[in-house]
Formats: C-alpha cells, structure tokens, sequence
C-alpha cells in the first residue's frame, strides 16, 4: 500500500512539473531557430586532423561560416547559440534552449559522437 501512495505521488508531481514546464513553453512559444538548423556533428579524420582525431563542427553552413572544427565541443556549443542571435533570426525561446542544451552537453564532460547527439536531441533534432 505505502509503495502504491508514493508511486501515485511521484506521478502527481511529475504531471505538475511537466504541466508547469508545458506553460511555460506556451507562454515564450514555440522554439523558432530562424534560418538555421542548429546541430553540430562529430566526426574522426577532418582536413588537417589525425584519422583517429574527433572533432565537433557545426553542420549548418551558415553557422559554420568562419569556424574551424573544435576537439572541445563547448566551444562549438557556444558558437551554436550565439549565431542563434548573430545571423539566424532565432526567436527568445530557441535561443534560451540552445543555453540549456549547451548546459548539458558541458555537464556530460564527453568528447564523442554520444556528446552531439546529446545536444542535437536536446533542441529537438
């Protein structure tokens, strides 16, 4: 019986959280990410790099333009976000899940293919 309360209390409290979550996305709207699409890769053997030397790279060109690829992925998470604001006419909402995607990819503390999925699939890619 306790283990039926606490189960029913758990849900009860993800539902708010997740209602709470669901108004606050109606209230800024939708992510609009302008005219980009703002994923990155990672790739092994890029122009210029060792064949077993990964790196990360934006793959929209318009956030690319100027880059070089990066071993570290924050820096290109950073580029992603402010390119949002510099040349993609993305909307307050895009901008701020781009800050909470890149919060987590420097939370994983990963260098690998896993760490650009990770970010890609937290804007919704």
């Amino acid at each position: 019986m306790h283990a039926k309360t606490l189960l029913a209390a758990l849900f009860a409290a993800s539902t708010a959280s997740a209602a709470a979550v669901n108004a606050s996305q109606a209230d800024s709207g939708a992510a609009d990410f302008g005219k980009c699409t703002p994923t990155m890769d990672f790739q092994f053997g890029r122009p210029g790099r060792k064949a077993d030397e990964g790196t990360f790279l934006p793959t929209d060109p318009l956030v690319a333009q100027g880059q070089q690829d990066a071993l570290n992925p924050n820096i290109i998470t950073n580029r992603i976000c402010d390119q949002l604001t510099n040349v993609c006419d993305a909307n307050d909402a895009a901008k701020a899940l781009c800050r909470q995607a890149q919060a987590e990819v420097q939370a994983l503390g990963t260098k690998d293919a896993s760490t650009a999925d990770a970010f890609n699939s937290a804007l919704g890619f």
